[in-house]
């Protein structure tokens, strides 16, 4: 459209300069037929206001239908925000809607959390009795076998105990005997050479 504009604009230019360098030829009187009567008039004149009545009214088409294509494009502007405003209420209804879900939705959740929470905390109060009894049975367990352990190694150590110190005695006798073996035959050692040193006096 505007290509077209541009180029009738140039067209009229070129007439008009073109009507202007022969002015005296376009206001020449010259006769003209009209068919039913003859008149004598300037034919260039009447030729040039013709094409300039052509033009003025294809501009003025021109205008009127770029008036209609504005007013088309102001009612589909108008149409366009309606259909906005209307989308904005229907996605304002949709985000209220999936909203209120997503609240129903976070609350049984947060029941089923809760419910959870309260059969956990059963389990493991039940699980934490269970085991405790069980530490205390194996603790009272492992605490009598080790009373039983104790009292088996006090019992042999006390049985070894009395061997040692029997055993000592018997040394002790022995070394004593022994002691007094020796004791003696010292004695006698000395008694003899004490007799003999008398003899030899």
């Amino acid at each position: 459209m505007r290509f077209r504009g541009i180029l009738l604009t140039v067209v009229v230019l070129l007439a008009g300069l073109t009507a202007a360098l022969n002015w005296g030829a376009l206001t020449q009187p010259v006769p003209i037929s009209l068919l039913v009567a003859t008149w004598s008039g300037p034919l260039g004149l009447v030729l040039l206001l013709a094409i300039v009545a052509i033009t003025l009214l294809f501009f003025l088409g021109a205008l009127i239908d770029r008036a209609a294509q504005l007013r088309q494009v102001t009612q589909l502007d108008r149409q366009l925000a309606q259909v906005r405003s209307q989308l904005g209420s229907r996605d304002k209804e949709a985000a209220g809607r999936m909203e209120a879900r997503l609240d129903a939705a976070i609350a049984d959740l947060k029941g089923q959390l809760s419910a959870l929470k309260e059969t956990l905390d059963s389990k493991v109060g039940t699980s934490a009795l269970t085991l405790e009894s069980r530490v205390a049975e194996r603790f009272e367990a492992l605490e009598g076998s080790l009373r039983t352990q104790l009292a088996a190694l006090e019992s042999r150590a006390k049985g070894r105990d009395d061997a040692l110190l029997e055993r000592v005695a018997r040394v002790r006798d022995e070394l004593a005997a022994d002691v007094a073996q020796a004791e003696d035959a010292l004695a006698r050692r000395l008694g003899g050479s004490g007799a003999d040193s008398a003899d030899d006096a």
